[in-house]
């Protein structure tokens, strides 16, 4: 498994896991919009897993809701600046220790996934498929991945001025494409898409339902 594209984002630093917990609070507000759209009307979900899950913003979103919610990550600072938010808030909510890629939960464990703002770390279509597939592997009815459109304004910018100045690429696009295949070889069929302006915004929701 290829690890430095994951840990090398960790949010260790006690300094960037505060500044993405207090972020933008209308960028905040949109994410947290985009998330309640996609789990809106999503059948039979009690138990559901943040993964991962930063300083925890959707997992106390998904609490907040009434979900039996876990959260997990693997940066200290980020389950530092998570536990402390969840118990500042007097949430229902568990936060814990977990590699994305090989978590220690039983399979179907989670009525619902989430995996937000994450799998555009990743360059490699191998470790994207990966990751896919371990959240597969422990949810039992849904998945609810964002993913970076290659189709938006910003995407097209990136890629043109990765061309004509080398500046590097720091977020991956994934095609549906490329989704739909990943996620259909692990037994799950696309149910919906989310986003606010297809091809403006580059941050899009896709949430897959277990086929069988």
């Amino acid at each position: 498994m290829t690890e430095p594209n994951y840990l090398e984002r960790i949010k260790n630093n006690p300094d960037k896991a505060e500044s993405y917990l207090n972020r933008r609070p209308s960028k905040h507000r949109s994410e947290m919009a985009m998330i309640e759209k996609a789990f809106a009307g999503l059948e039979g979900v009690k138990t559901t897993l943040d993964s991962p899950c930063g300083v925890g913003r959707a997992t106390i979103w998904m609490a907040g809701q009434g979900y039996q919610a876990t959260g997990v990550d693997i940066g200290e600072a980020s389950l530092a600046a998570a536990t402390a938010q969840v118990a500042k808030l007097g949430v229902n909510a568990t936060i814990e220790r977990q590699d994305i890629f090989n978590m220690t939960f039983a399979d179907r464990a989670f009525d619902a996934v989430l995996c937000f703002r994450v799998i555009h770390h990743f360059p490699e279509v191998a470790l994207r498929a990966q990751l896919i597939r371990e959240l597969c592997r422990v949810a039992g009815k849904y998945v609810v991945l964002s993913y970076i459109s290659p189709y938006s304004v910003i995407s097209i910018r990136r890629k043109l001025r990765n061309k004509f100045s080398g500046r590097p690429i720091k977020n991956y696009p994934s095609t549906p494409a490329e989704l739909d295949a990943a996620f259909a070889s692990a037994g799950f069929e696309r149910h919906r898409r989310v986003w606010r302006l297809p091809f403006m915004h580059s941050l899009h929701v896709v949430v897959y339902r277990r086929a069988d």
